[in-house]
């Protein structure tokens, strides 16, 4: 990720929607509050969006612009988490670590047994625009909401080592605005234990479980997993692209949403220069939804989640491939860098005691 758009946020003037992701993606909600006292920014609670009770369906793109519903996710039938060991050992993206707990800075609690009944729904949406190289798969409630992702949620936020990292970009101080922290490690065959810039920590099992059912509906493979927790509508991500050469060419970023619904915005890199200017693509990522970014997305397009005045918790996992070295020690150095750690206590993050 290129962290010089953190130092910046542009919010270009989109005139309308592109039917695509409006044939079936609902509207922006109104988010409500549950109590008129204001609360501050780091002590706000994490609160789970109800909207329409949750009603899981599936969908299938129809025509160019329209989407029409399929059969209900029924919670006997859908696909659930898988109970065997991963990853194998022939995985030809993520290496297994010395050990399941390699280099945790802390001790990762086991998968609570409400969250080994996880129920996905495996159908996605395509969202292609081959004249404009966008292409993504949209998994309206990817994770059943009304099962697991709650359960998960909680998970995540107690049990992970967790950073609000600070940098320098061309003589810029950065603070990240939001909390951050990563697992995995690039695809070469360097030890584990090789890297002089970075400690590559392994990816906890409920995370790897994760990534094999990502893996599973994408077709691709993964050996990272970002985990971004917005702790307010304050806390954001300013338009940017993953497009870097450690990823490799045309790479596929899985983007999995847990909590508040947050704006979830594309532009074009060209958006401007256009004639007639090619429309921001503006939707609304829901808790348990997923987007995956595919092709030539990240080359020619920016995503960004904007600030938002009255949104509480969000958790934002990614999962990405890096395919050299430094694709570890750039992740490792803008997740976790070297500052404190922070802990989920009482419903806030807090600076751990060294």
């Amino acid at each position: 990720m290129k962290r010089s758009a953190e130092s910046s946020f542009v919010s270009p003037k989109a005139s309308k929607r592109q039917g695509s992701l409006a044939g079936f993606l609902k509207p922006k909600p109104k988010l409500v509050s549950s109590s008129k006292t204001k609360v501050d920014d780091e002590v706000k609670p994490i609160v789970i969006d109800h909207e329409d009770d949750f009603e899981v369906h599936t969908t299938s793109l129809v025509g160019k612009d329209k989407g029409i519903a399929e059969s209900p996710l029924d919670a006997n039938t859908a696909d659930r988490l898988p109970n065997e060991p991963y990853p194998p050992p022939n995985h030809p993206s993520y290496h297994l670590p010395p050990t399941p707990t390699f280099n945790h800075p802390i001790l990762i609690p086991p998968i609570p047994a409400p969250l080994h009944q996880i129920h996905f729904n495996t159908i996605a949406n395509p969202i292609q625009k081959p004249t404009l190289d966008l292409d993504l798969l949209y998994f309206k409630r990817f994770i059943d909401p009304t099962v697991s992702t709650r359960e998960l949620t909680k998970y995540l936020l107690e049990g992970l080592p967790w950073y609000r990292v600070k940098y320098m970009v061309r003589g810029i101080n950065i603070n990240t605005p939001r909390f951050t922290t990563v697992f995995g490690k690039d695809s070469t065959e360097i030890p584990w234990g090789g890297y002089m810039k970075c400690r590559p920590r392994a990816i906890p099992e409920v995370l790897l479980k994760l990534m094999q059912k990502v893996e599973e509906v994408t077709g691709s493979t993964f050996n990272f997993a970002l985990v971004n927790y917005y702790s307010s509508g304050n806390d954001s991500i300013s338009y940017h692209s993953d497009s870097e050469s450690f990823l490799g060419p045309n790479p596929t970023i899985a983007s999995l949403s847990l909590g508040w619904p947050r704006d979830f915005f594309l532009r074009h890199r060209e958006y401007k220069s256009k004639s007639p200017p090619i429309p921001v693509e503006k939707f609304v990522l829901h808790d348990g939804d997923m987007v995956v970014m595919r092709g030539k997305t990240q080359h020619e397009w920016e995503h960004s989640v904007p600030k938002r005045k009255d949104a509480g918790g969000r958790i934002n996992i990614t999962f990405r491939k890096g395919v050299v070295r430094y694709a570890s020690e750039n992740y490792y150095t803008y997740n976790v860098g070297k500052g404190g750690m922070y802990r989920w206590r009482d419903g806030r993050m807090v600076e751990a005691e060294e």
